[in-house]
């Protein structure tokens, strides 16, 4: 049989020289995070063509993006021929956006399970295909198409179109009706008689020409000598001249058909705004849907760092709380769960220390999905040492006649088998899916293999090891070596778990 817990220090030393660089790197150069723990902009895109990673670096050079890193997926769910871009010679105003999405809509309807066509309006600022000074124009962007459409089609449908206004200047004004106003005054002296009527019918020029309604003043006499008389003072208000007429020619200037499945993720530290972004590209000459657009402020990155240690640091607590209660009838049973603590953090060290040097080798960047692989690996790694504890506790009611090096020397080789079957099996989807699934979940993946080789490396080889080195008296802590048995047994804990 080997002699596993001979070597127990070897073992040590193996984990120590992987640890202390890590932990080093940790101390002195952190970790390489990302915006979910900075702050920054997350911006997915569809572009009309397929794009390298290179080329879209190049594109956003001008916008001297921090921190930069470019994701290419692909989203099959989205077709790439289902994406429209049309791009009309003027920027339009709130009016004619709902003409041109009923257009839409009713050329091509979708049925219910589908939902109406996406239609958005980004106004960017372009350069006319024949050069020039940059010029302002809506570009629209159609997607979620039940069937293929052609850009025939989608020229005639747009084909007549209603004026606009200038959305730059405010909503289009309209022109008013001009109103006249006549007052009557009348004055009469002499003998009362009947009252007098007057009809005035004055006339007011305003530009526009506007006609006055005839006014009709009634006039009572005053006692007193003569005819009463009646004094008509038209007012008119003249019509406010529009500022803003909706007399600006909309035509669709040029339609474009997307090609691609492919996705475009773009992760900065740096706050960018989308219309400058898709104006540029556009300039370039590929047309871009944003697919999302979503930026992570410094308070809650902050907030996500601490949620981070904290969800870690509880894990850890209850586990060591679970542990104690689960091996309650044996002596000490604390001893269990703070030795699987301990390897729970030197798998955490280990994955934590690796990156760390990775980032600022390779500038390797880590997101909140780290989190979640630490604490998948901590789950995974407290469950081995479990496994190989439970068996020690079996095994030290049936081995009554050895001692506690011999019963946990024989507990690892009748479980190393199965932890090491178990692990190479998760190990092997990892490593695929580490290599093949793509450069999103990279990180996610890369962690879990990481953890989860070194939580099957510390389940056999440093939990096991520091219990024994712990009931051998070996810590040098010599409040925890009296009443113990010339092979490190304590009479105590051999009376109280193998009865």
């Amino acid at each position: 049989m080997f002699n596993l817990t001979g070597k127990r220090y070897l073992f040590l030393i193996i984990s120590l020289i992987v640890i202390v660089p890590g932990t080093l790197s940790l101390i002195f150069k952190g970790l390489n995070v990302g915006i979910d723990f900075l702050g920054g902009a997350n911006i997915e895109l569809r572009p009309e063509k397929a794009l390298t990673i290179q080329q879209v670096r190049d594109l956003v050079s001008p916008f001297k993006l921090l921190d930069l890193q470019v994701v290419t997926g692909a989203d099959t769910q989205l077709p790439g021929n289902r994406t429209i871009w049309i791009r009309l010679n003027t920027q339009i105003d709130s009016k004619v956006q709902p003409i041109i999405k009923a257009d839409l809509q009713a050329k091509y309807p979708n049925p219910s399970s589908v939902g109406p066509l996406a239609v958005s309006f980004d106004d960017l600022s372009l350069v006319p295909s024949g050069g020039g000074k940059p010029k302002t124009v809506t570009v629209v962007t159609v997607t979620n198409f039940s069937v293929t459409p052609t850009i025939n089609d989608i020229e005639a449908t747009l084909s007549k179109l209603p004026d606009t206004s200038d959305p730059t200047k405010g909503p289009p004004t309209s022109t008013p009706t001009p109103t006249t106003t006549a007052t009557a005054t009348a004055t009469a002296t002499g003998t009362p008689s009947a009252t007098a009527t007057a009809t005035g019918s004055p006339t007011a020029t305003a530009t526009p020409k506007a006609t006055n309604t005839p006014s009709t003043a009634a006039a009572t006499p005053t006692p007193g000598k003569g005819t009463p008389s009646v004094l008509v003072t038209p007012t008119a208000t003249p019509a406010t001249v529009s500022n803003n007429p909706s007399n600006i020619p909309v035509k669709v200037d040029d339609v474009h058909q997307g090609t691609t499945t492919q996705t475009i993720t773009l992760l900065t530290r740096t706050t960018v705004g989308t219309p400058a972004l898709l104006s540029h590209f556009v300039n370039s000459g590929n047309y871009m849907q944003v697919l999302q657009n979503s930026t992570v402020s410094g308070s809650v990155a902050s907030e996500t760092t601490r949620n981070a240690i904290l969800a870690v640091v509880a894990a850890a607590v209850l586990i060591l709380l679970y542990i104690s209660f689960a091996f309650r009838k044996v002596a000490r049973p604390w001893r269990y769960g703070a030795c699987a603590i301990i390897a729970l953090l030197h798998d955490v060290l280990v994955v934590v220390g690796v990156f760390s040097i990775l980032g600022w080798l390779f500038n390797l960047q880590i997101d909140a999905l780290f989190i979640t692989a630490l604490l998948t690996v901590v789950g995974f790694s407290v469950h081995d040492t479990i496994v190989v504890f439970d068996r020690i506790r079996e095994n030290m009611q049936r081995r009554t006649s050895e001692t506690f090096d011999q019963v946990v020397n024989a507990s690892l080789v009748q479980t190393m088998a199965r932890s090491l079957n178990t692990s190479l099996t998760v190990l092997v989807t990892l490593s695929a899916l580490t290599l093949f699934g793509g450069e999103t979940i990279r990180v996610f993946t890369g962690a879990l293999l990481l953890g989860i080789f070194s939580g099957t490396y510390s389940s056999i080889f440093n939990a096991s090891m520091l219990l024994v080195i712990w009931e051998r008296g070996e810590l040098g802590l010599g409040r925890f070596s009296r009443g113990r048995t010339p092979d490190g047994r304590e009479a105590r804990e051999l009376a109280r778990s193998r009865g």
